[in-house]
């Protein structure tokens, strides 16, 4: 496996929810039809169409059925959102220590055509502020995992000088994903929005820092 092979490897890893890592032995193929039908309902009809009861309608069962999986609408849209997430991202081959800009460029990419999953993203996370939330960990946890791999990619660019020596890299990994967060609500205002040539200019900047700080 390559190195770049590698890092995606441990990408995929980290940002898969541990709720979608988990083991479902009972009911668990009924239990992913489900979100596989609120996935499609969701990314078709927006967050307001995904109700129980048609969710459902769709996976062929009753709102009771539904709850014998999961416990409320908002359980289950959690989990949706992991299954997003389980989803990965395939950066190309070539991207180097840039793995980062990549990941950022493709993900941005695909929730500008995912409007009604970008839409439940960012609704969630909004609602997910209450710690009595049942999305509330979840946020928390993928807010801890995408730090960690911006920590360590970040590292890598800046041994490779796209990144200022003396720059704190948690600082900045939480600078990122928070342009991230930002750009997909952007996204939902503006649907003609390209997101690339901004990824494109956080890198550059970046880089540009770099060349004009002073070396040891």
């Amino acid at each position: 496996m390559s190195g770049i092979e590698s890092r995606l490897a441990a990408l995929r890893w980290r940002y898969t929810p541990v709720m979608a890592r988990r083991n479902y032995p009972k009911g668990a193929a009924k239990r992913e039809e489900i979100l596989d039908v609120a996935l499609e309902t969701v990314a078709e009809n927006g967050y307001n169409a995904a109700t129980i009861r048609t969710i459902a309608d769709a996976a062929g069962l009753s709102k009771t059925g539904v709850g014998h999986h999961f416990a409320s609408k908002h359980e289950l849209l959690t989990a949706v959102l992991a299954r997003r997430d389980e989803s990965g991202v395939e950066a190309t081959h070539d991207a180097g220590v840039d793995l980062i800009f990549e990941v950022i460029r493709e993900v941005l990419a695909r929730n500008a055509k995912d409007t009604g999953l970008t839409e439940l993203y960012i609704r969630l996370a909004a609602e997910a502020t209450d710690p009595q939330n049942v999305a509330h960990q979840f946020f928390v946890d993928r807010y801890e995992r995408l730090e960690t791999f911006g920590i360590a990619e970040l590292a890598e660019l800046q041994r490779a000088g796209g990144v200022p020596r003396d720059m704190d890299l948690r600082v900045l990994s939480v600078l990122i994903s928070s342009v991230v967060d930002g750009l997909q609500l952007r996204l939902l205002y503006d649907s003609t929005l390209d997101p690339e040539p901004i990824v494109d200019a956080l890198r550059e900047l970046l880089a540009t820092a770099a060349k004009a700080a002073p070396h040891s």
